[in-house]
Formats: C-alpha cells, sequence, structure tokens
C-alpha cells in the first residue's frame, strides 16, 4: 500500500496568505492525522512551513480534552473558542454574460 493523503480541513488564518490544514496520511504502517502551518508565496502556491503528526491515541485525547474544556460546566477556554469567526477568505460569487 502506498501513502495517501487526504485534506480533511484547510483552516484560514487572520492573513489570507496563512493558514492550518489537517491531513490524514494513511500508508501500510497505519494512518495519523497531520497538522501542517502553511503560507502562501507568489510563484509557489501553498507551502508546508512546520507540521505535526499526531498518532491515532493522541488524536482521540485531543478531542476528549477539548470535548471536556466545554463539557460539564468545567469551561476553562475562553467563550470565543467555541465561535467560528468570519475567514479571511470568502468565496465571490462570478457571473459570466453567455454569448
Amino acid at each position: 500500500m502506498q501513502t495517501t493523503e487526504t485534506i480533511l480541513s484547510a483552516i484560514p488564518a487572520l492573513s489570507d496568505k496563512e493558514r492550518l490544514v489537517v491531513v490524514l496520511v494513511q500508508s501500510a504502517e497505519g494512518s495519523r492525522l497531520e497538522l501542517r502551518q502553511q503560507s502562501y508565496g507568489e510563484g509557489l502556491g501553498w507551502f508546508t512551513q512546520s507540521k505535526v503528526q499526531m498518532e491515532p491515541g493522541q488524536v482521540a485525547q485531543l478531542k476528549n480534552s477539548l470535548g471536556q474544556a466545554n463539557g460539564n460546566g468545567m469551561s476553562r477556554l475562553p467563550k470565543t473558542f467555541g465561535q467560528l469567526s468570519t475567514p479571511a477568505w470568502q468565496p465571490r460569487l462570478v457571473q459570466a454574460d453567455s454569448a
């Protein structure tokens, strides 16, 4: 089995030239999740600055940690962490007149 990568999410940052990409990496050795901090360069496109590899158990622990932070009245995270902000990039509706 060759290694396959599936982008699960691209999370925009405050700058439209920065983003966090969540990638599922699958290979014969197993599966893992990667968090990739990417920047955009003119003439280059998106490129990875750094990445964090997370094994399945680590992903489960992160999920549990975030779930506990907002559950059972024991919120340790600011409320803004649970709110989606308007992304830096917004899709635009473009209309082309037909010939």
